[in-house]
């Protein structure tokens, strides 16, 4: 069994160049934005593409009382309430599953913000049914696009 000083350790190590190549998260970095801008800018994305934030976790005040060198991090839980009735309609068992996850972070010494979006076509796919493929898919287009509204907004060429 480990002890506390071992989970200590290893989240402390963390490398954040294995995030950008995972196969259940869509991930993209910004350079150009704070981590208060890009909050402020995917909860208002969120809400102008129909999404509903379900909750929020901030990771870094939930494990203030560990020592672990871990810069900003929040989870948010998010759902989209057409898709979510589709998708528990066609498979019940889906609950396990919703709602989404959407990670926001500092990393490389808060030089770059990176936003991680659960992948939806990956996680989703362990079904078997087709009606659910297509839902993921359909889903996880919208979820990418909103990575795409996210940056500068006002800047001269």
């Amino acid at each position: 069994m480990e002890n506390s000083e071992d989970k200590k350790q290893r989240l402390h190590s963390q490398n954040y160049t294995e995030s950008r190549n995972t196969s259940y998260s869509i991930v993209r970095r910004y350079g150009s934005i704070t981590f208060d801008e890009a909050l402020t800018q995917l909860r208002d994305v969120l809400k102008d593409k129909g999404f509903d934030i379900i909750g929020e976790m901030d990771v870094t005040d939930y494990l203030k009382d560990y020592d672990i060198d871990m810069s900003h991090l929040i989870i948010m839980m998010v759902c989209h309430k057409e898709t979510t009735a589709n998708l528990l309609s066609n498979d019940i068992q889906m609950t396990s599953l919703v709602p989404c996850k959407i990670s926001i972070k500092v990393i490389e010494d808060a030089s770059l913000i990176e936003v991680s979006i659960e992948d939806v076509e990956t996680t989703w796919g362990i079904s078997d049914k087709s009606e659910i493929e297509e839902i993921a898919k359909s889903l996880g287009q919208d979820l990418k696009e909103i990575l795409d509204h996210l940056g500068p907004k006002h800047f001269k060429l």
